[in-house]
């Protein structure tokens, strides 16, 4: 198992050199491992996060992050330091977990992995997976992203501003139970996914019927498309859904807020 040691970036311990941030208090510690024995080059990339979500549809926030350079093939030791004042009671957390090769995703953690962050339970294992090849390069995972929508293809409306009291018009694939949720910028939605390689079909979509006069402009858009998606294809933090003819009906970029994602390395070779 490679261990932290000088290799290991982590972002909240980066945060308490602020005089203003208080520094971690709590760590959650752990394993990342793989199924079965894989063999990974030596200069692949482990990165991991904490996650806070807060309900309401609204994007993770980001509590630790840990990076582990040339960490080379799994298991990982996982070490995520971060504030214990600022873990909401109530709200559900969550561990992220990738590998990363050049600019590239090769491994993730595609099931939902849920931690209680009381201080006798503060230790957690998660399995990592093979990406498909439409998340070669990726920056981030397709499952468990908060991703917001930034485009309409096809002559659709402009993707506006949300109504009053909702949240962004985005997507969420959840893991475990290949179930899709989100807003349009005015009614939330719901659903069903199947995810098959470079394949991703929505089904049994239904949403709420509210009224807005005040934004969520582009949600007629947004839903007419959601069923004609075949496939996906994803670059750096953005996702694209495509139709049949592999052109991309609508356009998305991961967000969180919280701890901000890793600068890429610099000898990282870009497509």
């Amino acid at each position: 198992m490679r261990l932290a040691g000088a290799a290991l970036a982590l972002a909240a311990l980066g945060l308490a050199g602020c005089a203003s941030v208080p520094p971690p208090d709590a760590l959650l510690s752990g394993v990342a491992l793989t199924r079965q024995r894989v063999s990974l080059p030596g200069d692949s990339v482990f990165e991991a996060a904490l996650l806070q979500w807060p309900g309401g549809g609204a994007p993770p926030v980001v509590l630790a992050r840990q990076r582990i350079d040339d960490a080379g093939s799994p298991p990982y030791a996982l070490a995520l330091p971060y504030r214990q004042a600022a873990v909401t009671p109530g709200l559900r957390h969550e561990v992220r977990a990738s590998v990363l090769q050049g600019d590239g995703l090769i491994l993730h953690s595609p099931e939902d992995v849920v931690v209680l962050l009381d201080p006798a339970l503060r230790r957690v294992d998660v399995l990592l997976a093979a990406v498909a090849t439409a998340q070669a390069q990726a920056a981030v995972a397709l499952q468990q992203t908060w991703w917001r929508l930034v485009d309409i293809a096809g002559g659709g409306p402009l993707v506006g501003l949300p109504a009053a009291q909702a949240q962004p018009a985005h997507l969420l694939l959840h893991g475990a139970e290949a179930r899709v949720t989100g807003s349009g910028g005015c009614n939330r939605f719901g659903g069903q996914y199947r995810l098959q390689g470079q394949s991703l079909r929505f089904f049994g979509l239904s949403a709420t019927l509210r009224l807005c006069l005040d934004g969520g402009s582009s949600e007629a858009g947004f839903f007419e498309r959601l069923p004609q998606v075949v496939s996906y294809w994803q670059k750096d933090r953005r996702l694209e859904l495509r139709g049949s003819d592999g052109k991309a009906l609508l356009t998305f970029e991961a967000q969180e807020d919280g701890v901000p994602p890793f600068a890429p390395r610099p000898d990282a070779f870009r497509r």
